[in-house]
This record gives C-alpha cells, sequence and structure tokens, in this order.
C-alpha cells in the first residue's frame, strides 16, 4: 500500500470509530434513562432540580427509534413513556475528541400513546 492511500484509509477509520464511540455514548445514556438515572436525556421530567437532582417517573422508558452519527454530531430520535403517556423526543450531541458531550440541544412533543 502506498503511503497516502494508507493515510486516507487511517483516517476514514478513525472517523468511523469515533462516529461509532459517539453513538454507542448516546445509546449508553438511554439505557442509564431506562435505570431511572437523570441525564441530559431524562432531565424533562426531573422539573427544575436538572441533572443534579429530583426524580424520574416510575416506570419512564426510552426506546431509540433511530441514531445517526456524522463526524462529532449524533441525533437521536427517541419515543419516551411514563404514566400512560407518551413523547417523542429528539436530540442533537455534540461531542469532543475525548467523547464528552460538549453541547445538547433536544426537542421533546407530547403524544398520544399508543394503546
Amino acid at each position: 500500500m502506498t503511503e497516502p492511500l494508507s493515510g486516507v484509509l487511517h483516517e476514514l477509520l478513525t472517523a468511523r470509530s469515533l462516529r461509532e464511540r459517539n453513538r454507542e455514548l448516546v445509546l449508553a445514556l438511554v439505557t442509564a434513562g431506562n435505570r431511572g438515572e437523570v441525564n441530559q436525556l431524562t432531565r424533562h421530567w426531573t422539573g427544575s432540580a436538572g441533572a443534579g437532582g429530583g426524580a424520574l417517573p416510575d416506570g419512564l422508558g426510552l426506546t431509540a427509534e433511530s441514531v445517526l452519527a456524522d463526524g462529532d454530531v449524533v441525533v437521536l430520535r427517541a419515543t419516551a413513556r411514563a404514566a400512560g403517556a407518551a413523547w417523542s423526543l429528539v436530540a442533537e450531541f455534540h461531542f469532543d475528541p475525548s467523547g464528552r458531550i460538549v453541547r445538547c440541544h433536544d426537542v421533546l412533543v407530547p403524544r398520544e400513546a399508543a394503546g
């Protein structure tokens, strides 16, 4: 393999592994929320306490419907359910090179719960 080609291949593999790592981090937030942990995805249900406190509703469940990763950005589309209510949640996460969330923008929309 020529040197320029191996450099390009290395860049492609590195970019792919970072996208996959960031995607897995967002899915880990979904899993943590389903365990009752307060994080960026579950903060809407903690009132003014935010990520530092507050309790989540019993039975809050998050379902990842789709996860798209591109570079340092991951977009999650999820469904949240608790106490007979349902919401659509779309969250956009921006990660730094070490995998820390530097920005998170989200939209939560109530919807009718499916039977």
